[in-house]
């Protein structure tokens, strides 16, 4: 019989923010440093991983906090297989499904021949990818946030990569210092053991890949997000040369963003 994918591995045995809540690595933007010093507002933006369920009365407390609308950045073949649970819970999707899954580590997990320098090549490939294979995406996410008149949360599978290049650009929109975008990229290592638990019960018939193997992949390595501001720094002059050049966001749309978003 397979060992199962349920054993945690020696080092990730911890507790996790926001256990109990159904939500993974769940938290809030609230309070980071924008434009001209302001701080972006309570209920604004959220970001986290899929979870198949909600924990009692989280989705009421999720509308307490003033979450409305959900940009969930999974696939629609993933979405197919396990559907938002907050939606379900009554949440307005915000856009819909991106074409694919830009996230190619995954399969280099899975090659027998494979080392783990090679998952860790195969992440900074897929981030610095990203500026023009997730630009449509990307796209969406800030149309959501600029028509969203209550908080607005983005997901994705577990609320790392995609949900991490997603949520950095945004604040990047805002005027948030890089320093500050890539400490709250990294907050995501502390869900390790929750990310894992997820990935388990995933995959609960399958062999787990040998802990060196997962490391690269569960990381917020702050290595993969650089790679991500390189391609950007070097192909458009910035995040502000992207924005406007690939995503078609001028002043008037980022100063709307400002407006909504920051105190």
């Amino acid at each position: 019989m397979n060992q199962s994918f349920s054993a945690l591995p020696e080092g990730l045995r911890q507790t996790t923010p926001g256990s109990g809540t159904g939500l993974l690595n769940f938290r809030s933007l609230a309070g980071l440093p924008g434009d001209g010093g302001r701080r972006l507002r309570p209920g604004r933006l959220f970001r986290a991983g899929h979870s198949p369920g909600l924990a009692p009365d989280t989705a009421e407390t999720l509308r307490l906090l003033g979450l409305v609308s959900v940009c969930d950045l999974r696939s629609a073949e993933e979405q197919a297989r396990e559907p938002s649970a907050l939606v379900a819970a009554g949440f307005a999707p915000a856009l819909p499904a991106p074409e694919g899954d830009p996230t190619l580590a995954l399969r280099v997990v899975g090659d027998p021949a494979a080392r783990p320098q090679d998952v860790r090549a195969a992440m900074l490939s897929t981030y610095a990818a990203m500026p023009e294979s997730f630009a449509p995406a990307l796209s969406g996410v800030f149309q959501a946030a600029l028509a969203c008149r209550g908080g607005l949360m983005v997901q994705c599978a577990i609320g790392k990569d995609r949900t991490g290049v997603a949520v950095a650009l945004l604040l990047a929109a805002l005027g948030v210092p890089r320093a500050a975008i890539q400490a709250d990229y990294v907050a995501s290592n502390a869900a390790r053991p929750a990310i894992f638990a997820a990935l388990a019960a995933r995959n609960a018939d399958r062999k787990p890949p040998p802990e060196p193997m997962l490391a690269p992949l569960l990381a917020a390595d702050p290595g993969y997000l650089g790679a991500f501001w390189d391609r950007l720094d070097t192909d458009w002059g910035g995040p502000e040369g992207y924005m406007l050049g690939a995503l078609g966001l001028g002043a008037d749309a980022i100063g709307s963003l400002r407006a909504r978003l920051l105190d």
